[in-house]
């Protein structure tokens, strides 16, 4: 197991196991508190993580979201929320792709009956028939095509998550990225990438914020020396972003040496501070807000 002991990968998969234990008797108290913020008027906009990189949004007073999920998806244990009464002001919400962490069906199928527009990539399409969402709230996007809804204009591209296994064979799925701009800002989100390459991205020019999922190789979570950091690091520079908000921590229906947690994010920190990158680095945690 790449120089992991037996010993250290189960000291460790104890210790992500009381993890899961605090975070699942802390989550109802954290899910109350974030959306009465959410829900709260004011001029400011913000962004909310209600698990390891899942969005809520609050921007010119609009609620909007991208992957929205609940604790309770990822571990049953938890106790379920009211997601149709807590989530009913949001006017649109995007989805990026099928994978458990990101695709909540108990969430989509508790909000079908509200007037929500769903921004549904084609290869999802099928994995949603069981909500009932109601075909006319559908929009099917087309990469590079805009979306607009209340001044909010959003720009689709197919992301990268993809990666080449050592046999040279191709393993991942179809996901869709956004470039989100609002009153002059810019906010991108490349979604889960395993194909490190910005020049297979669009050229969207500088952003404000762009927001990196934390992933540095498969397997790889419990080595000092992760394989892929320079990799992440020089991927993020080359979108010539103001500010980095990381996420994708705490994923806690992943195995330890797959799960990324806030000493990766340190990680992540120093090196971009080793290589002068001018801009800021902000860790975003399952509850927790940021200023956009």
């Amino acid at each position: 197991m790449r120089g992991i002991t037996m010993d250290r990968l189960s000291e460790k998969q104890k210790q992500l196991d009381r993890r899961r234990i605090e975070a699942v008797k802390l989550y109802p108290a954290l899910w109350s508190k974030l959306i009465a913020q959410w829900k709260t008027p004011d001029p400011e906009d913000r962004v909310w993580l209600t698990y390891s990189a899942n969005y809520l949004f609050r921007t010119n007073n609009i609620h909007w979201a991208i992957d929205p999920l609940t604790l309770h998806w990822r571990i049953k244990d938890a106790p379920a929320v009211h997601v149709a009464q807590d989530l009913s002001l949001l006017s649109f919400v995007l989805l990026t792709h099928e994978h458990q962490d990101h695709l909540d069906i108990d969430v989509l199928s508790a909000l079908r009956d509200l007037p929500i527009k769903w921004v549904v990539p084609e290869f999802i399409l099928s994995k949603i028939e069981s909500t009932g969402l109601r075909r006319e709230n559908i929009i099917v996007p087309t990469a590079l095509t805009r979306i607009e809804f209340d001044r909010i204009h959003i720009l689709p591209f197919n992301g990268l998550h993809w990666e080449t296994s050592p046999e040279g064979d191709l393993k991942g799925v179809p996901a869709m990225g956004y470039l989100i701009e609002c009153d002059g800002k810019r906010w991108l989100f490349p979604g889960d990438t395993r194909a490190y390459d910005a020049s297979q991205l669009p050229a969207f020019g500088s952003v404000d914020t762009v927001f990196a999922h934390l992933w540095l190789g498969r397997s790889s979570a419990l080595l000092d020396e992760p394989p892929l950091l320079d990799s992440f690091c020089r991927f993020f520079l080359d979108l010539h972003p103001r500010r980095l908000i990381l996420t994708h921590l705490n994923e806690f229906g992943r195995a330890a040496n797959d799960l990324w947690n806030e000493s990766h994010a340190q990680l992540i920190c120093s090196a971009f501070s080793r290589i002068s990158a001018q801009f800021s680095v902000t860790p975003l945690l399952m509850g927790n807000s940021v200023v956009l």
